[in-house]
């Protein structure tokens, strides 16, 4: 039976963020004060962790040092104000194949979903850089930190867009782009293609039903593995 629902999952998967974030991690943290610099390999790891407050009260705890929540709150805030600020001055492309797949499933109507932890002003400046190419209006649902108490890997994401869409798990396949967020789509049953990141590239993405390296084929179309999932979700 064919899949009736296509969820993208981090805002990864529609558009190239880790390392806007992590240099804006880097700048928040030097203005705080603090001595943390994160290298590409070091954020590739920090990824294992859902959620930029919790990543930080993690290493704030793992290193001993003393960091109210005031201030983990404050040092997050600032540096989504700085990676927002790039994304939408740069007007940071689509990652190849996203606007091509979204337009694909609609001509089907299929639902959309965008199941994404993160906070809304990154969800904003994805939509204000991709400048029309893909539209709020687009989607069925749209997810936020807001939207859950417990980030990716937990399923609740996953969860929580399934009941709004009033469908099964094995009627959607999801789009995800790192290990733990691979992870929180299988927890919740749904079938996964994993398009990592330049970040996340080196994780384990064992748990990926499929692992490409983008959305398209070598001449430009949708992977047929992608479209096969779609289809059937007995081939993969």
């Amino acid at each position: 039976m064919p899949k009736t629902a296509l969820m993208f999952g981090s805002i990864g998967t529609v558009m190239e963020t880790s390392d806007v974030q992590r240099r804006a991690y880097n700048q928040a943290l030097e203005e705080a004060g603090l001595s943390w610099v994160w290298t590409r390999e070091i954020y590739s790891e920090l990824l294992n962790q859902s959620g930029g407050q919790e990543r930080l009260a993690m290493l704030a705890s793992a290193t001993g040092t003393k960091l109210s929540a005031r201030e983990i709150e404050a040092i997050h805030s600032r540096k989504t104000k700085l990676a927002c600020e790039e994304l939408v001055f740069k007007h940071t492309a689509l990652r190849p194949g996203v606007a091509e797949l979204i337009k694909w499933a609609k001509a089907r109507r299929m639902l959309l979903a965008f199941v994404t932890t993160t906070y809304q002003p990154n969800i904003d400046a994805i939509f204000r850089s991709a400048n029309g190419a893909i539209l709020e209006s687009d989607f069925d649902y749209i997810g936020s930190r807001s939207s859950v108490s417990l980030g990716k890997p937990s399923p609740e994401a996953y969860l929580t867009a399934l009941g709004h869409l009033q469908i099964s798990a094995n009627q959607a396949i999801a789009i995800e782009d790192t290990a733990a967020s691979v992870m929180s789509a299988k927890r919740a049953g749904l079938q996964v293609v994993c398009t990592p990141g330049e970040i996340s590239t080196g994780q384990d993405l064992w748990q990926a039903d499929t692992v490409l390296s983008s959305l398209l084929d070598a001449g430009g179309a949708l992977d047929s593995r992608v479209l096969a999932l779609l289809a059937d979700p007995s081939r993969g």
